[in-house]
């Protein structure tokens, strides 16, 4: 602070001087400031001095003075100091909690306008006033205000003619940078194009850009200079070598037949490659006859083995609805007030069969109709209930899902299932000594998918998912034909107990009238409740 009193102190001693002469010996005040610019930088403080001449300290009390630092002559005030204490009401708003006094030597007639977080904006002239009753002097300094911007950034595009173009951008700076390219010579050439943007904040950004034609030049420097503060920021970047040579009218003649010979090319391999697709047809064909045989072999033992499957309600999540007959369910946007219980779903909307299994092979059949988005499937009795665990084989669910518009068997990565046709109704067939679980498509009979080699361990249960809502419910079909009494465990928490399983009885699928009033929907639609 030194430097920027010391313009106060010869000031005042010229002032001195001239009140020695005869003749102008007065009441009239002078008001200094430093002749030269005051020079801040974006984000720091700055500090513009004023001071009485030293002879008017004797007649003028800078502490009873009005002090006002002002902008321009009918804009409010930057900062105006009466009676020993600040003006906000007649303070601009862009410096309120900024502009402050600093009044370490107010007694001395010295005193400075600090502007904290100097901005883009306060670059300027200020004019500092002095008022006395009906005396008032001022004097005006002028700020300076600079930003360093960021490090320039090149960006290379090499054009098809073969030349290099490139463009430098850097931002944050003020007042206006100058651009210059520079070779690593030292030879210096502008730019093609440049542009200078403000920001909201006043900060400007720049973009030059600059082409390079001479192939024999590999390195160029970007630099941008703030003349203000003499400072500069350079960055050099490589022109990659170009990828080919200027063209020939020879050279172009060899890229012509290279590219006729390339598509004669391809046009042979397809051709070979439609033959052979074709023939291999012929011999799928030639077997298809037989692989549809011994699928419908499959399917027929499969349901030698047919179980009678009911759903079990204690692990219903609360917006599944089941019918009366324990059959069907439903997904509902309406959510059931039920009891919690630790078998019952309450993230995934699923429901698991009543029925476990523990040994031997068992065949059930859903009908899917041509609703959307279910999942179907067998899972260990004592998956996760809770949460959202994944439901793949490592997690105890061997299950496949029509999700999405595709079909999807439930592994780690879901597999993909191409099937012809969307099947409206699917057959589960366990296989708990060999460790099966296959699906088929009973429109026509043909295998799904199949989780093979699975070793199991403890009881197996029915799985059932719904992913949206609708009235046409997942329905659990009858088998009538080649049923055999099969034992299954009927409590799960009790292995001992065993009970034969029955055919199911008639189908029922419930109508689109339903309207569910309770977890159990009636089964038939005289029984619902309006």
């Amino acid at each position: 602070m030194a430097a920027s009193r010391s313009p106060c102190l010869r000031g005042g001693l010229l002032t001195l001087l001239l009140l020695q002469l005869p003749g102008l010996h007065s009441a009239h005040f002078d008001v200094v400031v430093p002749p030269e610019l005051i020079v801040a930088v974006v984000g720091d403080d700055a500090e513009l001095p004023c001071c009485l001449s030293p002879s008017a300290i004797a007649n003028v009390s800078a502490a009873g003075a009005e002090l006002r630092w002002v902008r321009e002559r009918e804009s409010p005030a930057v900062l105006v100091h009466r009676a020993g204490r600040a003006q906000d009401a007649e303070q601009m708003a862009r410096y309120r909690g900024r502009a402050a006094l600093v009044q370490d030597g107010l007694t001395q007639g010295r005193v400075a306008l600090r502007i904290r977080g100097v901005r883009a904006s306060d670059d300027g002239e200020y004019r500092c006033i002095f008022r006395q009753d009906d005396s008032h002097e001022e004097a005006s300094v002028r700020l300076k205000v600079a930003a360093l911007g960021s490090d320039p950034h090149i960006h290379v595009e090499v054009q098809g003619n073969g030349e290099t173009r490139l463009e430098c951008t850097s931002a944050g700076w003020f007042p206006e940078p100058q651009v210059q390219w520079r070779t690593p010579g030292g030879e210096a050439f502008s730019s093609t194009s440049e542009s200078r943007d403000p920001s909201a904040e006043g900060l400007f950004s720049v973009a030059a850009s600059v082409v390079i034609r001479d192939t024999s030049v590999r390195n160029v420097s970007c630099c941008v200079r703030n003349v203000l503060l003499g400072q500069e920021k350079e960055v050099e970047t490589s022109i990659p070598a170009p990828f080919f040579p200027r063209l020939t009218p020879w050279i172009v003649a060899v890229v012509i037949i290279l590219i006729v010979l390339g598509l004669l090319t391809a046009g042979s391999i397809f051709f070979i490659w439609r033959l052979y697709k074709e023939r291999s047809r012929q011999r799928n064909n030639e077997f298809s006859s037989t692989e549809k045989l011994l699928e419908e072999l499959k399917w027929k033992k499969a349901t030698l083995h047919a179980v009678d499957v009911t759903l079990d309600p204690d692990t219903a999540h609360p917006h599944l609805f089941l019918y009366e007959d324990f059959k069907s369910v439903r997904l509902e946007d309406a959510r059931q007030r039920l009891p919690e219980k630790p078998e019952r779903f309450d993230s995934w909307p699923c429901v698991l069969g009543r029925e476990a299994f523990t040994s031997g092979r068992h065949y059930w059949e859903v009908e899917v109709g041509d609703r959307t988005d279910w999942a179907i499937g067998v899972c260990r009795e004592d998956v996760e209930r809770k949460g959202f665990d994944p439901m793949t084989p490592e997690n105890g669910f061997w299950a496949v899902e029509l999700y999405g518009n595709g079909y999807w068997a439930l592994t780690p990565l879901r597999t993909p299932l191409p099937l012809a046709g969307p099947p409206r109704q699917v057959g589960v067939f366990l296989d708990y000594e060999s460790g099966d679980v296959a699906f088929y498509n009973m429109t026509d009979g043909s295998l799904v998918y199949t989780f093979s080699d699975a070793s199991f361990s403890g009881p197996l249960r029915a799985f059932f998912c719904l992913w949206s809502c609708g009235k046409k419910p997942l329905t659990i079909r009858p088998i009538t034909d080649g049923l055999e009494g099969v034992m299954v465990i009927a409590d799960a928490t009790d292995p001992s107990m065993e009970t034969p399983l029955s055919p199911m009885g008639e189908d029922a699928a419930p109508g689109d009238t339903d309207v569910p009033h309770s977890k159990a929907i009636p089964t038939h639609p005289s029984q619902t409740t309006p």
